[in-house]
């Protein structure tokens, strides 16, 4: 640890109690041996830590020098800046480990994960380290005589929760400052590890120009029936193990529609546009570029999708769909889809059924919401007093 040079003496002795606590096991495995020592499992699989006297007395004793040095760092002396620098991290470092580490904390919050020293803030504000020495220490003797009162829970509870996140905090001091697995230079694999968040295939100035046109282009290749009947094609050949699609080059152009669909819908219903073909300068309006009044109207026909309300109103089914989990799930399942498609050794079927339906009506409910929006040239007039705001 050259770099921490310039630590205090008692911020170095944490950090030795850090790598001390973590030399064996994760984080991961310290919170669930930590949960079973509170409640026990109550089965025939019963590995709960008081059955492990060694196991419990060694946790026990790694854990305590965590609770006495983070005090006295963090409360009961001058701050040491060099140390608080070196574990804080940036947007986009949280980023970089949400793909590097083994583990992300479930239990802190972003700004906590950001300045881990915050947390340490938090668990001592009405607790002192010996509070937790002292309940730590009935803790081990009752479960070292095998003799834990479920009453506790109550009264225990902060001291669990605080604890918790006392060592994911400490999970994140070990990897940004020990092991420096958050700095690990990112190889040619990290985009196929973070493709669930993006995909060069899919953004390009246009889009963010304006995501309105790539719906344009989306429904000049094809009206929504046309566009349905390729989509029900895909899905089954997914699920198909003995058959494959033939027509590889459309499948792949279709996914990167959709991946592009995605992603127009997103920056739609985050920026809060409004589709104004005529502001389209130079050009004529969508409606009578390809959409005219019989095709709009008999493509009506073809929506038994999309809920009443968001045919009447499409941005407000991209406000409640589009957020960027969905998102991230759509786009991760629409690749099994494409693999599937194209492999007679693979298929979707194993998959979560009820996820695969629900895959494939929220890409029906997508289109039909697109095909509303760009279709009917005075929806944006019925709507722009209520959102207020145009695209440009």
């Amino acid at each position: 640890m050259e770099g921490n040079a310039n630590f205090k003496k008692e911020t170095m002795a944490f950090i030795d109690a850090i790598e001390s606590f973590f030399s064996l096991n994760g984080v991961d495995h310290h919170l669930k041996f930590l949960k079973n020592w509170l409640n026990p499992p109550q089965n025939e699989f019963d590995y709960s830590p008081q059955k492990h006297p060694a196991k419990l007395l060694g946790f026990y004793e790694k854990l305590l020098p965590l609770f006495d040095y983070s005090d006295l760092i963090f409360n009961r002396s001058e701050t040491d800046v060099a140390f608080i620098k070196a574990i804080e991290a940036d947007e986009c470092n949280l980023e970089r480990e949400s793909v590097l580490l083994d583990y992300c904390p479930k239990l802190l919050s972003k700004v906590e994960m950001k300045n881990p020293k915050l947390t340490f803030l938090d668990i001592f504000i009405f607790f002192q380290s010996d509070n937790y020495k002292f309940i730590y220490k009935e803790w081990l003797l009752a479960g070292l005589e095998n003799n834990l009162n479920l009453d506790w829970d109550q009264y225990i509870f902060p001291f669990y929760e605080n604890t918790g996140k006392m060592l994911e905090a400490c999970w994140l001091i070990h990897e940004r400052l020990i092991t420096k697995n958050s700095f690990k230079s990112i190889d040619r694999y990290y985009h196929m590890a973070m493709f669930e968040s993006t995909s060069p295939l899919a953004f390009g100035q246009e889009l963010f120009d304006n995501p309105f046109s790539v719906i344009e282009f989306f429904f000049s290749l094809d009206n929504l029936a046309g566009h349905k009947t390729y989509l029900k094609k895909w899905y089954k050949m997914a699920l198909s193990e003995e058959n494959r699609v033939n027509d590889v080059a459309d499948y792949f152009f279709l996914y990167n529609q959709f991946t592009k669909l995605l992603n127009a819908g997103y920056l739609i219903a985050t920026k809060k546009l409004i589709y104004q073909a005529a502001l389209n300068e130079g050009l004529m309006t969508t409606k009578d570029r390809f959409i005219t009044n019989d095709v709009y109207n008999k493509g009506l026909c073809e929506i038994n999708t999309l809920a009443a309300e968001h045919i009447e109103n499409p941005y407000r089914f991209l406000e409640s769909f589009f957020v960027l989990e969905k998102i991230k799930q759509l786009r991760l399942g629409l690749l099994e889809w494409l693999y599937a498609a194209f492999s007679t050794r693979s298929s979707i079927k194993m998959m979560d059924k009820e996820f695969l339906f629900e895959q494939y009506e929220a890409m029906l409910m997508i289109m039909e919401a697109f095909f509303v929006m760009i279709g009917n040239p005075t929806l944006s007039d019925d709507i722009k007093d209520e959102r207020g705001h145009y695209a440009e």
